[in-house]
């Protein structure tokens, strides 16, 4: 067996190799918690309970989906920024989109629709709800976009990273 060169590019050394797996296991676990939220969590919930309920569950759930985002999008970072002298600015920029839209979603519209069903709960009209259920339609509307965006450039991603590897 011919033993592996060393150097700080060398594919064998140990400290390489744990950079790869965090940025690894940071895409995969972050492209397979929106793949199972959005095609089998979400999905069940709502043919499972009536709406309301499938409502109250997502609403807990939510905090929880984009803290694993946050954290994937942190590993990822902190991979591609440790691995340095091969920064791949493609990857990194795709990266920077699965992040803004994580981030937007999770800090920006997600507050806006939690509180907007507050307000249709204390709404006494069905006519000062109408312009409520417009809104929210609207923000989750968006949300559905970008998670969808923030899912294609993950994969995007995956992809980028697949025609580099040697197995």
């Amino acid at each position: 067996m011919i033993p592996a060169p060393s150097g700080p590019l060398n594919p064998f050394s140990s400290m390489t190799t744990f950079i790869h797996f965090i940025y690894l296991f940071g895409l995969v676990f972050w492209i397979g918690s929106i793949l199972f939220f959005s095609f089998f969590t979400a999905p069940v919930l709502f043919k499972t309970l009536d709406r309301s309920q499938a409502g109250e569950v997502i609403e807990v759930l939510f905090p929880r989906y984009y803290g694993i985002g946050y954290v994937c999008a942190g590993l990822i970072l902190a991979a591609l920024l440790l691995n340095w002298p091969a920064l791949s600015m493609l990857k990194l920029g795709i990266w920077g989109v699965m992040a803004a839209g994580t981030f937007y979603t999770g800090l920006a519209i997600n507050p806006r629709v939690r509180g907007l069903k507050e307000q249709m709960k204390s709404a006494r009209k069905a006519a000062d709800k109408k312009p409520l259920e417009a809104r929210f339609q609207s923000l989750h509307s968006l949300a559905v976009k970008l998670n969808a965006a923030v899912l294609l450039a993950g994969l995007g991603l995956l992809w980028a990273t697949a025609g580099g590897l040697r197995l």
